[in-house]
């Protein structure tokens, strides 16, 4: 007899596995997340210039798969990379960049929500 729940435990095994493993995209991204974190934090130090961070972050955001989410933070990516080059060339102080800067990663968040 066959029910329409009948393939109820391969959709069941399907979703599952789907579940369990983690796209290509989700592992990229995980592996920019880790080199981000890592370099904001050298940036901040002062041990990375704030217009190479946000470069490097460029060179591999554009390495990453298309998405909505890599298309978000490329944006992102550019404002900061034009506004640090501002800082860099002393055209806005280190208050204006650090608001701005925080404006902008504010905006980035809530986008990704």
């Amino acid at each position: 007899m066959h029910t329409r729940f009948s393939s109820l435990p391969s959709l069941v095994a399907a979703i599952a596995l789907v579940v369990g493993c983690s796209s290509p995209h989700d592992s990229a991204l995980a592996e920019y997340t880790r080199w981000y974190d890592n370099a904001m934090a050298q940036a901040q130090a002062g041990a990375m210039d704030w217009s190479l961070f946000y470069q490097q972050s460029f060179d591999r955001l554009t390495a990453l798969p298309p998405s909505l989410q890599q298309d978000a933070r490329l944006e992102n990516t550019v404002l900061m990379l034009s506004l640090a080059r501002k800082f860099e060339a002393r055209e806005i102080g280190p208050q204006q960049f650090a608001l701005e800067r925080s404006a902008l990663e504010s905006d980035l968040q809530a986008r990704l929500r």
